[in-house]
């Protein structure tokens, strides 16, 4: 279990000084950034308790925001992506589903279809930006911008996430 606790501290430092020193200085078109930080929300150990993992999203979220400077708008989003991922879990992946948390991130790849790992990816990528986003601009007048920026930024934001997570796989074998 130590081990546990201790990849988590590593890829919580990793990830945050990642996003904050490289990624967020990654402009596509002056507007779109990828979110490579998502992928310690993505995965995340499902044995360690539920409200644990909250705050640990919403720790994570903040430390994002001292970077940016955006007022709590990661943290938000964090934690709404942290919330709704039992929930996704469930729906994608139903019956094959772990809620005790036995199984760990190279089952799910190497157990699930493509489309099931890319749905799960998507879905929290999207509801992340969405929420993200929305936060950001917190005006319905601005709908339509709020949905473009998140599909961009979900695509450009899940390349760099797959990538990520298969590199953090094959590291894991």
């Amino acid at each position: 279990m130590i081990s546990v606790y201790f990849l988590i501290i590593r890829r919580f430092i990793f990830l945050v000084l990642l996003q904050g020193l490289l990624f967020n200085r990654f402009d596509l078109f002056g507007s779109f950034d990828p979110f490579i930080a998502l992928v310690f929300i993505l995965t995340f150990p499902i044995k360690i308790n539920r409200v644990t993992f909250l705050i640990i999203s919403f720790c994570f979220g903040f430390c994002l925001d001292l970077f940016t400077n955006s007022l709590g708008i990661n943290a938000g989003a964090c934690i709404t992506a942290a919330f709704v991922r039992p929930y996704v879990l469930n729906f994608v992946f139903g019956s094959f589903y772990d809620p005790h948390g036995v199984k760990i991130l190279k089952d799910y790849v190497s157990e699930s279809t493509f489309y099931q790992q890319i749905l799960y990816l998507y879905t929290i990528v999207f509801i992340h930006h969405f929420t993200m986003f929305s936060f950001e601009a917190f005006s319905f007048d601005l709908t339509l911008l709020v949905l473009y920026k998140t599909f961009i930024n979900s695509i450009l934001s899940l390349i760099f996430c797959v990538t990520l997570i298969y590199i953090m796989i094959e590291n894991e074998k």
